[in-house]
C-alpha cells in the first residue's frame, strides 16, 4: 500500500463505531433509542430529544446527491494529482433526509455531476489502521 499523503480523520470515541465499520465493509449511523432518529454527524447527546442513549445501525449504502462542489485548486499537496475532483454531501436512502454525508464522488467526470444523482458506497483503505468511504454513481 502507498503512503497515504492526504489529511485524515480524527478518530475518537465518539466516531470510532462509524470507522469500525468502514474497515469492515458497513456504513453505519447513529440510531437514538429514545426518538428513533437517525443522525450524522456522530454525537453523544440526540440534538431532537437530547437521550444520550443510541445505538450503531447499518445505512443502505446507497443515496442522492444533495449537493455538490468541485475543487479545482489543490488547497493540499496531497490532491494535486486529483484535480479537478468532487466533493459531494449525499443524503442517505431511508434516513427521512437526517443523514447526508461529505465524501469524494469518483468514477464520473466533473461536468457529469447532477444534484439528485444516484449514488452508492464504496469504502477506500487509506491505511492499514483507516478505511474512507467514497462514492461512486449507481
Amino acid at each position: 500500500m502507498a503512503e497515504y499523503t492526504k489529511p485524515m480523520p480524527v478518530v475518537d470515541p465518539i466516531s470510532r463505531p462509524f470507522w469500525d465499520g468502514c474497515r469492515d465493509g458497513k456504513l453505519l449511523a447513529q440510531h437514538c433509542k429514545g426518538c428513533g432518529r437517525r443522525r450524522w454527524t456522530p454525537s453523544p447527546v440526540c440534538p431532537d430529544c437530547y437521550s444520550w442513549e443510541a445505538e450503531w445501525e447499518p445505512l443502505t449504502g446507497r443515496g442522492k446527491i444533495h449537493t455538490f462542489v468541485v475543487s479545482h485548486r489543490a488547497f493540499h499537496k496531497g490532491f494535486a494529482d486529483e484535480i479537478p475532483y468532487v466533493i459531494a454531501h449525499v443524503t442517505m436512502d431511508g434516513t427521512d433526509d437526517k443523514v447526508t454525508m461529505m465524501s469524494n464522488l469518483v468514477g464520473v467526470p466533473w461536468q457529469d455531476v447532477k444534484v439528485g444523482q444516484a449514488v452508492e458506497v464504496f469504502f477506500d483503505k487509506a491505511t492499514d489502521d483507516l478505511t474512507l468511504p467514497k462514492f461512486r454513481p449507481v
